[in-house]
């Protein structure tokens, strides 16, 4: 509601227009009313009435004058003029002096009422233009703030504003979005329309009378929280966020998540929450149930910046090549446990989720296939530029885990007897150096356990014996056409242990090396 006075000298006119007009109906209040312009200077000076409407014609102190002398003393305020036909010359002189609007005497309440819808306008704009400015000029201290590079007497003069609204303490919190992104249905609204709604809630949820103080960080919005916001929780500064949270999901689907740093007695330690703040961010996988999370929660608490365990990748691998669905979800939970369980960093499970995208292309290239088939690359790839929670990439990382396995049981069934024979044409031309299954696996970036069934199948024996014969073979041709020693020829064929090669030799050929040897000599001279 707008406050109103009114000015005539004549009192029943005055008082006419009091009654004649329906102020409540177009959003005013009359607050006082003059009989002249002297009157209504000192009135306007001590009230600061939104409005004032006031005749052209008074003693001492006209309407135009006192619209001059308003302006000069920069008394904010509006002007609708009413005047008689006659006087219609100098209500236009009134309007290039800033006078709103005017009715003609004898007024008509239509007309009334038309005029005043239009300087309610005009007053709505003036108000949000303020508030912006407002808005702004916090935005900017609270920058300062944060950063630690306020001028001293403007952050003491901003406190103390706070200070005389009750505020003691003061946190800072990053109020985060989450999982609107380019591989779901849920879109991004623009900056301002977050801005306004987290605005919203913070007012709806603390009863906040004084606007809240935001800032734009790159993939949150920063907020000013004075322990005033939380006088209706009893201090509790998690149920306030919690009826915050409330009203702002209703507002907009984003998943909103708030990290909260340590309550400081100055905006000059502002810095030291915005940091605590920051820091409960990194956390968020951690516990990811909890859409606040509060910096003292996470004292003590390290995250790790580890690797994914080779045993978790390779059971995750195996499942995929083995096109086992309920495998792959066994293996996924214990991945996505892990997680949680051993505190990954937000980078290490990157690095995780980047290891097991990798690992699945070089098993499509060497089935001949092309990664870009799979349409979820793109995700697993790309979600560290965007607010993910972790139940949501989780979803992707099924998908893309599921999808994989199809593409990569339809290579095996269409090229699996082109890729077992590149596995072969290497492990004949490299099986004289170390050579174990495990290693044979990592060259083509394949799982062992599935390469162990792959070479049995199409080989009719295991890999280790396979590797095996075909290095007594080769022993048995260097005994024949060489004079190495029995040591250096276990050395050639991939053995570094003689003794072992001697027991392995004498297992499959049924006599040692010498005695294999010396036959031959003794055939050769029979």
């Amino acid at each position: 509601m707008y406050s109103t006075i009114v000015v005539d000298d004549e009192y029943y006119v005055r008082k006419g227009l009091i009654q004649l007009i329906d102020w409540e109906k177009s959003g005013f209040q009359v607050i006082g009313e003059a009989e002249n312009g002297e009157d209504a200077l000192a009135l306007i000076r001590d009230r600061r009435p939104d409005l004032v409407v006031t005749d052209i014609r008074m003693p001492e102190l006209d309407g135009i004058e006192l619209i001059r002398t308003a302006a000069d003393q920069k008394l904010d305020t509006e002007f609708m003029i009413v005047s008689g036909y006659n006087d219609f010359q100098y209500a236009q002189q009134a309007l290039r002096h800033g006078a709103s609007d005017y009715v003609l005497k004898p007024v008509d309440p239509d007309d009334a009422t038309e005029a005043l819808a239009k300087i309610r306008g005009k007053l709505e704009a003036k108000k949000r233009w303020r508030d912006a400015g407002s808005s702004r000029t916090e935005d900017k201290r609270l920058e300062a703030a944060i950063r630690g590079e306020y001028v001293s007497s403007e952050l003491q003069a901003w406190e103390s504003s706070w200070r005389e609204a009750g505020a003691l303490r003061f946190q800072y919190a990053l109020v985060e979005w989450n999982d609107a992104l380019p591989w779901n249905d849920r879109t991004l609204p623009p900056p301002e329309t977050r801005r306004s709604a987290i605005r919203a809630a913070v007012i709806g949820a603390a009863s906040a009378t004084r606007e809240p103080v935001l800032y734009e960080h790159r993939k949150a919005i920063g907020l000013l929280v004075p322990d005033l916001y939380l006088t209706e929780y009893g201090g509790a500064d998690r149920s306030f966020f919690a009826a915050m949270l409330g009203r702002l999901n209703e507002r907009l689907d984003l998943n909103f998540r708030v990290y909260v740093g340590p309550a400081v007695g100055s905006l000059r330690e502002l810095n030291r929450s915005y940091i605590g703040a920051r820091v409960a961010m990194v956390y968020k996988y951690w516990r990811p149930q909890t859409p606040i999370l509060l910096h003292e929660e996470i004292e003590g608490t390290t995250l790790h910046h580890r690797q994914l365990e080779d045993e978790t990748y390779r059971e995750w691998m195996e499942a995929i090549e083995e096109n086992d669905e309920k495998a792959i979800l066994i293996a996924l939970d214990r991945m996505f446990a892990s997680f949680q369980d051993d505190r990954f960093s937000p980078e290490a499970i990157k690095a995780a989720i980047v290891q097991c995208a990798l690992g699945i292309a070089h098993a499509v290239r060497r089935a001949e296939g092309d990664e870009k088939e799979l349409a979820g690359m793109e995700a697993v790839i790309g979600w560290p530029d965007y607010n993910v929670t972790l139940g949501e990439l989780r979803r992707l990382f099924e998908a893309y885990t599921f999808e994989a396995a199809a593409l990569l049981n339809k290579l095996y069934r269409t090229h699996g007897r082109c890729g077992i024979r590149q596995i072969i044409c290497y492990v004949d031309q490299n099986f004289h150096r170390p050579l174990t299954l495990k290693s044979a696996a990592a060259h083509f970036y394949m799982n062992s356990a599935y390469l162990g069934q792959l070479f049995k199948k199409h080989c009719g024996v295991y890999f280790n014996d396979y590797v095996l014969q075909l290095r007594i073979a080769e022993a048995k041709r260097l005994l024949r056409q060489s004079s190495l020693r029995v040591y250096e020829v276990a050395d050639r064929v991939g053995f570094n242990n003689a003794d072992y090669f001697v027991t392995r030799f004498e297992k499959l050929e049924k006599m040692t090396p010498t005695e294999y040897r010396n036959r031959l000599n003794v055939d050769s001279e029979g």
